[in-house]
């Protein structure tokens, strides 16, 4: 039988031990944070970069998980489950700037169901309308320190269009790096008599990983969580006419470094709705 001072002799130099450690890790923190001043513009986009995606070209991949709802007089109706997949490569165009290189597959199911949605009834007006997706495509974007955003559209044909996409906030909490990656977009009618209607856009996100990994030059793509809301005008394919709302999101991802890595749910939805592409999927963003 072990004996009670063993006991506590070994009790105490396990609790030293995880001691030693977290007095190790916090140094660790101490001295990237001092090598990172997310206050400069340069350091900032860098390490916005290697959170949301890498400095090299390697194939990388991000999943997220959330519900769409509808939100009509602050009160939020779930409409379906959202599985959300997307890879990239970068590319370096000069000492500041970098292209995008990304192709996505998005999937929904029913709230707290893995079945593929084919049709959505819209709970504010009765219509029944199809859920149709869209077969990932490259497409390239442009990344500087003053902003870039893989996932904003352009120009409407007669809407005028303003956005903001530049990296930050950003801020060290205790071993984490935090950075907003927010793009927020407004497209109005150039001619009010047109019958268009004005279309707003705010994708809010919010990237965590470790600072021992973002202040790191080896690392050339930092593992990283991702915080996502998005609140919308809706869409024209649910046909809400004149309804006011907003049609919003709530979502939590992770990035993953294989296609293997990405959700067993969204593998499963897309291999179901587009074998063809799911077959080789990273292919689509390779030889940038």
């Amino acid at each position: 039988m072990i004996k009670r001072r063993t006991v506590l002799g070994l009790m105490g130099a396990a609790a030293g031990m995880a001691t030693i450690g977290q007095t190790a890790s916090a140094a660790r923190a101490a001295r990237g944070s001092r090598s990172l001043d997310l206050e400069d513009k340069r350091q900032l986009a860098l390490a916005f970069r290697r959170l949301a995606y890498s400095l090299d070209n390697s194939v990388t991949f991000w999943w997220m998980r959330g519900t769409r709802y509808g939100v009509v007089d602050s009160v939020a109706t779930p409409f379906w489950d959202m599985y959300v997949g997307a890879w990239f490569t970068t590319r370096d165009l000069s000492e500041d700037s970098y292209e995008v290189t990304m192709a996505s597959a998005n999937f929904y199911t029913p709230v707290n169901s893995g079945e593929l949605l084919t049709s959505f009834r819209n709970p504010y007006t009765e219509e029944v309308v199809p859920v149709t997706y869209i077969e990932p495509k490259p497409w390239r974007t442009v990344f500087s320190p003053e902003g870039g955003s893989a996932f904003g559209g352009g120009e409407s044909s007669g809407m005028k269009t303003t956005r903001s996409d530049a990296p930050g906030p950003g801020w060290i909490e205790g071993e984490d790096v935090v950075i907003r990656g927010d793009m927020v977009m407004n497209s109005v009618p150039v001619d009010p008599a047109s019958g268009l209607k004005p279309f707003h856009v705010n994708d809010w996100s919010t990237y965590v990983g470790k600072l021992a990994d973002v202040a790191n030059p080896k690392v050339k793509s930092a593992p990283a969580v991702q915080y996502f809301t998005d609140i919308l005008s809706w869409p024209k394919w649910l046909r809400m006419g004149d309804l006011p709302g907003s049609f919003v999101s709530r979502c939590y991802g992770r990035k993953v470094f294989a296609y293997e890595q990405m959700p067993a749910t969204w593998r499963r939805l897309f291999e179901q709705a587009m074998p063809e592409k799911a077959k080789n999927a990273a292919d689509l963003v390779k030889g940038n």
